[in-house]
């Protein structure tokens, strides 16, 4: 539900911020009725409640309302188009975590420490793709593993030459 509200809601470009809590609601409801009813220039404080109760089920079957928003003009979620779009925007993460994958294959077939800043490296780029937002959150997680691994790399490389 959560992914299908915020996908629709930006295929329509509303923000979050711009969903009417019950006061803003109440609101739109008002004005939209007011549309419907064809009243806005009339004084609702002139009509009485059964004229309006009257209109309100000739004209509108008893109070279904639509919003400000045309249904014909609205794009709907859908999950192809949400994936496409993710791979779209993402695609050059997903090129940097498979030459680094690559890459972390090959420096294991090279040598012990090159493999393990690799692994490091991908793991970071994992995580920094999954948990962050920005591309400057993203990299800052890389550089951390990136800084992990070579730590541990030197680690692994000091205990073989120790023994």
């Amino acid at each position: 539900m959560w992914i299908y509200t915020h996908s629709t809601m930006a295929l329509r470009n509303r923000l979050p911020e711009e969903i009417p809590g019950e006061n803003r609601a109440v609101l739109e409801l008002a004005a939209a009725m007011q549309d419907e009813l064809d009243i806005k220039d009339i004084d609702p404080s002139l009509l009485r409640e059964k004229q309006l109760k009257v209109r309100i089920k000739k004209e509108i079957q008893g109070g279904s309302i639509s919003s400000a928003y045309l249904s014909s003009t609205l794009e709907s979620h859908s999950i192809w188009k949400s994936v496409k779009t993710w791979f779209k925007t993402e695609k050059w993460w997903f090129l940097a975590i498979l030459i680094t994958s690559a890459s972390c294959g090959v420096g294991w077939v090279y040598t012990l420490w090159v493999g393990i800043i690799f692994t490091f490296v991908c793991f970071g780029q994992l995580l920094a793709f999954c948990m962050g937002t920005t591309a400057g959150s993203r990299l800052l997680v890389i550089l951390f593993w990136a800084l992990l691994g070579v730590i541990m790399g030197c680690v692994m490389v000091g205990i073989m030459y120790q023994k």
